[in-house]
């Protein structure tokens, strides 16, 4: 007897848990208090987007364009200039691995040189502007 009851018991709770199982499932896509909202047509669509006021106008200041940037890459690194006006200005150097930028030696006859030194060699890159560009004379000396 009790087998019995015990099975039917669960009987009616997993009919009960289908049955809510079910109704959840055919809520999907309802609101809470009913039937959901249909999709708008195109041409209503195309009225709510007519009725909505226009964003205002975007200003856009027409900013200069960055100058260009040149970047040299030598054994002994890399160095990225640009030109302001007719003086170069050097944005980065960064030397290769087993080299290192020489300090004292940023300005010789007005334009600007970066020197990549390590034990055995020395690499010089010096810059000026030519229409607006930076270029960049590589000299190597060991």
């Amino acid at each position: 007897m009790r087998l019995t009851t015990g099975f039917v018991l669960w009987l009616v709770a997993a009919a009960a848990a289908t049955a809510v199982g079910l109704l959840a499932v055919s809520a999907i896509g309802t609101d809470i208090f009913g039937a959901g909202q249909d999709p708008l047509s195109q041409s209503e669509v195309d009225e709510l987007l007519a009725s909505r006021p226009a964003p205002p106008p975007t200003t856009t200041s027409s900013a200069p364009p960055p100058p260009p940037e040149k970047t040299t890459v030598t054994e002994g690194g890399t160095v990225i200039a640009r030109c302001d006006g007719a003086l170069v200005r050097i944005v980065s150097a960064s030397p290769a691995q087993g080299f290192q930028v020489d300090p004292d030696d940023d300005d010789v006859d007005d334009h600007p040189t970066v020197k990549f030194q390590s034990e055995e060699q020395e690499i010089e890159v010096r810059l000026r502007c030519v229409d607006g560009t930076p270029a960049a004379e590589v000299r190597y000396d060991d």
